[in-house]
């Protein structure tokens, strides 16, 4: 995407190195980079040593003109990013009487007192030049050298990415020269086909351009696709960007589940509200998965009127008013349990449509019949039952998921009008 300028990313910690913590910082500086027309060349991360951290700063440096590190500025005994630097400097370091009075004021504000050690989150290279911290205690810095800069922030997530947005990146831009061309992105979020088979299909529209990037950021079960895009003006940006978008459109008619970060479920709840619709559950396999996603959502009780958890047979004889002789001769596994479970769901709460799901999950219970991995849907409507089964083989976690997914995707996909996936009846 043209001449600009490239970054590394540097992650310090021993919680990283050890796997205690995923380190999600790096993608979120990494966003945030692009966002701005900096491109990001390499990351690498190590643990609170000393000689770590010098070493990795010192191959950072000499790769890319920015380096954005996180982490270590904390006020305990293992934060040694300052220290380190100094060293890597050659230079000692300073209390910054500013800073300190800016940790002391927010020790203040939330009334609480002060610990001795915080003091030395205002210690700094003596050559270095503070990044105030104006939403918690530990301050950044930055330092320059040869000409490439290095900008070190806290690890704390929430703290990292505001001050990275409105004090580091102005510092970049002020000190390197901001670029004459405006980037923008977009990220349409996609289910139901494999990162592969998102290959095949957006081959040819993959490929890098000048000013152009798509990416494949699988999140399972949902992969993000980020269009990213820059211009000469914010016209040419939108037109550009709304153009790449519709060949993605195009390319997935039915997998695109928003362009604006709105998740399955709350796709799913907006459009049962703009039909102004009512949804009841049956969950056997998914243990009320699918009920606990949608009420993550706020206002979800507007149309979701509740589920009921029926991993017994006995339960889903008396509560849904699944036929004992289902059970007995066809199996709580099969279509005709999940449309009498769906059913028996839509009586009970009077509702306007009702979906259910029952499965075999694993590790154990499955037969050559219906191996792990095997679920069935049913979808009660005013008008009809419809059911769909599904062969998903995975680790126990992975079945269920899918299942609970793939029951809002028939959802999603019967309020849409779409073709609804999954083997019908007759398919067995």
């Amino acid at each position: 995407m043209g001449n600009l300028p490239e970054a590394w990313i540097l992650t310090i910690g021993n919680e990283i190195i050890n796997g205690v913590i995923t380190d999600t910082n790096r993608e979120t500086i990494s966003r945030e980079l692009r966002s701005a027309g900096i491109l990001v060349k390499g990351m690498s991360s190590v643990p609170d040593d000393l000689g770590f951290i010098g070493d990795a700063l010192r191959i950072a440096l000499d790769r890319a003109r920015v380096v954005i590190v996180s982490g270590g500025l904390g006020p305990t005994e293992d934060d040694k990013t300052a220290e380190a630097v100094g060293a890597f400097l050659g230079v000692p370091l300073k209390s910054d009487p500013e800073q300190l009075a800016r940790i002391e004021e927010r020790f203040l504000q939330w009334s609480r007192p002060m610990s001795p050690t915080n003091a030395k989150q205002a210690f700094f290279p003596e050559t270095a030049v503070p990044i105030p911290n104006d939403y918690g205690t530990a301050p950044g810095f930055l330092i320059e050298r040869e000409g490439s800069i290095a900008l070190f922030f806290p690890g704390v997530p929430r703290e990292l990415v505001r001050m990275l947005r409105e004090r580091g990146i102005p510092a970049i831009r002020e000190r390197l020269g901001a670029s004459d061309k405006v980037f923008i992105n977009r990220t349409l979020r996609v289910y139901g086909l494999s990162e592969s088979k998102l290959g095949e299909i957006l081959g040819d529209v993959a490929h890098d351009e000048e000013d152009y990037h798509l990416a494949f950021l699988p999140r399972f079960p949902i992969i993000r696709l980020r269009i990213d895009v820059a211009a000469a003006t914010p016209q040419e940006a939108e037109e550009k960007l709304a153009a790449k978008e519709a060949v993605l459109k195009e390319r997935l008619p039915e997998n695109i589940i928003s362009r604006d970060g709105r998740s399955m479920e709350q796709v799913v709840l907006e459009l049962l509200e703009a039909r102004q619709m009512t949804l009841a559950l049956a969950e056997s396999i998914t243990g009320g998965m699918i009920g606990e996603m949608l009420t993550r959502v706020a206002g979800s009780s507007k149309t979701f009127l509740g589920s009921v958890v029926s991993y017994s047979n006995d339960m889903k004889i008396d509560l849904l008013g699944v036929s004992p002789d289902t059970i007995r001769g066809l199996g709580a596994v099969s279509h005709q349990c999940a449309a009498e479970m769906a059913e028996g769901a839509r009586r009970a709460a009077h509702a306007d449509l009702a979906v259910a799901v029952t499965g075999i999950a694993g590790p154990d219970g499955g037969t050559p019949e219906k191996p792990v991995g095997t679920f069935f849907l049913g979808l009660a409507t005013p008008d009809e039952t419809l059911t769909r089964g599904f062969l998903l083989p995975g680790t126990r976690e992975w079945v269920r998921t899918l299942a609970a997914m793939q029951a809002l995707d028939l959802l999603r996909r019967f309020l849409l009008g779409m073709r609804i996936h999954g083997k019908p009846p007759e398919e067995g």
